[in-house]
């Protein structure tokens, strides 16, 4: 574990229940008392979605103010927290439009200025609309029944490499548990290895669209997932995802998604940690199942091209 203590914060945990919407029918997609984790196809870029319990915790928010309207297609109208794992405009451009259209309780981000015009925009905004601005600390905050637990980067702060100063975070609930790590590249994987600060996981979201630089040696042998997802645009500029991060990604893992071909990618979550994955272009079958032993495992044969 980190030196560093975890600190369990009580006190936001209360704020961010209250900050939770008033009791409404869940979508139809969405049943009562289970967590939703959904990775938004917002092409080159990453945003995901945590609801559970009346909360909703958007990561980051896509490279466009399209993200605003994906939310209320969800019938999102208002976020208990923010993150924005690193402040590259791939995963902020998109915060204007969720700030100005939708009420938020909390903004946390990596405390490392970029010192770009869509970062000022957004830390301006958050100042405008009262919202309250965490930077990224040893913490864990509770989304109802489920914690996300906020891991900041190990790797010392150095504005011009934003990627290997990304914020991870560690989804739990029951038995589940899913690890998302922005762009960290190899140095930062490294230093997380080091400081022991990952776990066996079930869902685990590619680092960096799936470029070569977020595949380290022994860093898949650690975390074991079963599921791999990729957030990417299709033919977009960088080749990614990358042919030898592909190859990683399904040597270690049963499934291995991405938003460029599956489209939005939606992992629901029982109370004892049993999950299922679906994603917006299979429809509504499962192309995965997980979690602890009760729970139904599916077979390699479900494993995607």
């Amino acid at each position: 574990m980190r030196s560093g203590r975890v600190w369990r914060i009580a006190a936001l945990g209360l704020l961010l229940a209250a900050a939770a919407c008033a009791p409404r029918r869940p979508p139809a997609s969405r049943a009562a008392g289970t967590l939703e984790l959904r990775f938004l196809d917002v092409g080159q870029g990453d945003a995901a979605l945590v609801r559970n319990a009346g909360k909703a915790v958007l990561i980051d928010a896509g490279p466009t103010d399209a993200i605003g309207g994906r939310l209320r297609a969800l019938s999102v109208d208002s976020l208990s927290m923010v993150i924005a794992t690193h402040n590259h405009s791939d995963h902020i451009g998109g915060m204007h439009a969720v700030l100005a259209g939708i009420p938020v309780r909390y903004y946390l981000d990596n405390g490392d200025p970029a010192n770009t015009r869509i970062q000022r925009t957004v830390l301006q905004l958050v100042r405008d609309r009262g919202v309250t601005y965490l930077q990224a600390a040893a913490r864990t905050i509770e989304v109802g029944d489920a914690s996300l637990r906020v891991i900041p980067s190990p790797v010392r702060a150095d504005p011009a490499d934003q990627n290997d100063h990304s914020v991870a975070l560690l989804l739990e609930r029951g038995g589940f548990k899913a690890l998302l790590t922005g762009d960290s590249e190899r140095r930062e994987l490294e230093a997380l290895l080091r400081e022991g600060d990952v776990p066996d996981v079930d869902v685990f979201k590619a680092p960096h669209h799936g470029s070569r630089t977020g595949v380290l040696d022994g860093w898949l042998e650690r975390i074991r997932p079963e599921v791999v997802v990729i957030s990417v645009a299709a033919h977009n500029d960088y080749g990614h995802p990358h042919a030898e991060a592909l190859t990683a990604y399904h040597a270690a893992a049963r499934t291995v998604l991405r938003t460029d071909r599956d489209g939005d990618v939606v992992v629901t979550v029982d109370a004892a940690g049993c999950y299922e994955v679906r994603t917006a272009h299979a429809g509504p079958a499962p192309v995965a199942r997980g979690g602890p032993a009760a729970c139904t495992v599916p077979s390699a044969k479900e494993k995607l091209p």
